[in-house]
């Protein structure tokens, strides 16, 4: 009789994933820029008090970002200003991957 046995759980060589490619990785650099520029801009509007501004910010994260970025944005303006404003934004149309 021959016995088999199953190699042990860690010695199973890790799956790799995909590398990303140039355009890939020039797209996350460019939302991590974006992110940034757009987060501090919304800050400096909202110390200013200049709503118009932080709410085209805010339209812009969610336009030229992503989703996630504007509703960042978003609940960040709405823990600054509080719940009582209202907030009127524009969500960007879904993407096709």
């Amino acid at each position: 009789m021959t016995s088999v046995s199953a190699p042990p759980a860690g010695s199973l060589a890790p799956l790799r994933e995909r590398a990303k490619t140039l355009r890939e990785k020039g797209a996350d650099s460019f939302h991590a820029v974006l992110a940034g520029v757009l987060a501090a801009g919304l800050e400096d509007a909202l110390q200013a008090g200049d709503h118009a501004r932080a709410i085209s910010l805010i339209n812009r994260g969610f336009a030229e970002g992503s989703p996630q970025l504007g509703c960042d944005l978003l609940c960040r303006a709405m823990t600054v200003v509080g719940t009582a404003r209202t907030w009127t934004v524009q969500l960007a149309p879904l993407r096709s991957p």
